[in-house]
């Protein structure tokens, strides 16, 4: 690359850089996903720049962009599990007591099956499987706030039903 092809891409990336990775937040919601996305645009930009015909920049670069958001919106995401499979998974992965006969542990588990489904649902995830607050709440399309709530509001009905139970 030479002095001016280096201060030319240097001069494009600083002008849009920014601008792209918000307008790429706009589609996916994850910065850093915008960023890698905004990054490849101009790589393949600078790749092609000598073969395509004088046109607008910002233009292709916004096309760019949008092009590979849109795919990325399009493709299945593989580090995802479905939510209707927790709870299989609780079943399978939940502690189990140690004796047959713990009345305790019996009453916690039939609190947490009393539970509202989504409440239930970020309690096992959370409590149970010992996931993130931001892998459930993205797993489950929702803000890591309205996890936080759904926990806060399991532990508060769990505490209330066994305080009546015992």
């Amino acid at each position: 690359m030479t002095t001016k092809q280096d201060t030319l891409f240097k001069e494009v990336f600083n002008q849009h850089y920014e601008a792209l990775c918000l307008y790429a937040t706009r589609f996916i919601r994850d910065m850093n996903e915008a960023e890698d996305m905004v990054q490849d645009a101009f790589v393949k930009w600078w790749e092609t720049i000598e073969k395509r015909p004088a046109t607008s920049t910002r233009a292709y670069l916004y096309q760019m962009v949008r092009n590979a958001c849109i795919d990325c919106l399009r493709r299945p995401r593989k580090d995802t599990v479905s939510i209707h499979s927790l709870p299989d998974e609780m079943d399978a992965l939940f502690f189990q007591p140690e004796t047959e006969h713990d009345s305790r542990a019996d009453l916690l588990l039939k609190a947490i099956d009393t539970l509202p489904e989504k409440a239930r649902l970020v309690f096992t995830a959370i409590c149970v499987n010992e996931r993130k607050y931001k892998e459930v709440a993205d797993e489950m399309n929702v803000s890591v706030n309205t996890i936080k709530t759904q926990l806060s509001r399991s532990l508060r009905l769990l505490r209330d039903q066994l305080t009546r139970e015992a």
